[in-house]
């Protein structure tokens, strides 16, 4: 490993590592707005990913979405069932696998973790004087587009194009 701070990516302010702290901090500034409803990160990250899938998603995809492995999505996926934030519903196109989906419950709160977002959004990210939004956005997109193109190609389905649901033989999930 190089001693040079400009060569070393996991010095505090390089890139990759600064993104991650802007992450951790973002969350936890969510985690504050959101604790008078009892939702832990892993809830409202979990109910706020559903939210921009209103079709749902396969259980597999969902895990994908939030960096988690599938069976550690489990027991969370039990815990929102029960208290009825999500719903799973058998595919239409393969009976074998189910969609997780919100529940009707859910919408309001969606909407209270917009606004806390939207709260947050005023409070830091609107105040950057550095450079334009649109220019900060612009490059987070092309980043965002160059490290996904980068994935093995397994880890990149249903980015792009169509909302369309794979099947479970697409994702090799059969229940």
């Amino acid at each position: 490993m190089s001693d040079d701070p400009q060569l070393n990516i996991c010095v505090e302010d390089r890139m990759p590592i600064l993104m991650l702290r802007v992450t951790q901090l973002w969350r936890q500034l969510m985690d504050t707005e959101l604790a008078h409803h009892g939702l832990s990160q892993a809830k409202w990250r979990t109910l706020a990913t559903l939210a921009m899938h209103p079709d749902g998603m396969i259980q597999s995809e969902l895990a994908d979405a939030l960096g988690v492995e599938g069976p550690s999505l489990v027991a969370m996926l039990d815990r929102l069932s029960r208290d009825e934030w999500v719903k799973r519903v058998h595919s239409e196109t393969d009976r074998r696998c189910k969609i997780i989906q919100l529940a009707p419950r859910a919408w309001p709160l969606i909407d209270e973790i917009r606004q806390s977002s939207e709260k947050i959004y005023q409070r830091t990210i609107a105040k950057v004087t550095v450079a334009p939004l649109p220019l900060i956005e612009a490059f987070f997109l092309e980043l965002r587009d160059r490290l996904y193109d980068d994935l093995p190609e397994k880890k990149r389905p249903q980015r792009r194009g169509s909302c369309a649901l794979p099947t479970c033989r697409d994702w090799g999930e059969a229940e």
